[in-house]
């Protein structure tokens, strides 16, 4: 059981351990889904020999973990949609580059100091 010196118990989506791996909130779900689904492929192909039907219906459940193991396991909480997005999409997507160079921070200021010394402050 995790202890903690924070009263956070009610902000907390639950942890499922397997093994050495802790899967907080529904995480362990896709795991799950992996499972039965590794079991109904299994069904689905009886007529299959069993080395095919092993290699065949061990897919769902490995690519399941390796979505776990990639996407949710110690990363942050966004990163599987900013990691699709930088793919499909390119780090450096904008509708006008050019023009984003040009404006400021919205909740910054320039702020003068001595003469050609500029500086950036964040207001908060």
């Amino acid at each position: 059981m995790r202890e903690t010196d924070t009263n956070s118990g009610a902000d907390s989506k639950g942890v499922v351990r397997f093994g050495k791996w802790e899967l907080e909130g529904e995480a362990y779900l896709y795991v799950v889904i992996g499972a039965v689904a590794t079991v109904l492929v299994f069904v689905m192909t009886m007529s299959w020999g069993m080395a095919s039907r092993i290699i065949a219906s061990s897919i769902p459940v490995l690519s399941a973990v390796g979505w776990v193991k990639y996407f949710l396991i110690g990363r942050p909480p966004h990163f599987c949609g900013d990691y699709f997005e930088g793919l499909f999409v390119g780090p450096d997507f904008n509708l006008r580059p050019q023009e984003w160079e040009k404006t400021a921070h919205p909740r910054g200021k320039r702020v003068r100091g001595l003469p050609g010394k500029e500086r950036h402050v964040v207001c908060a």
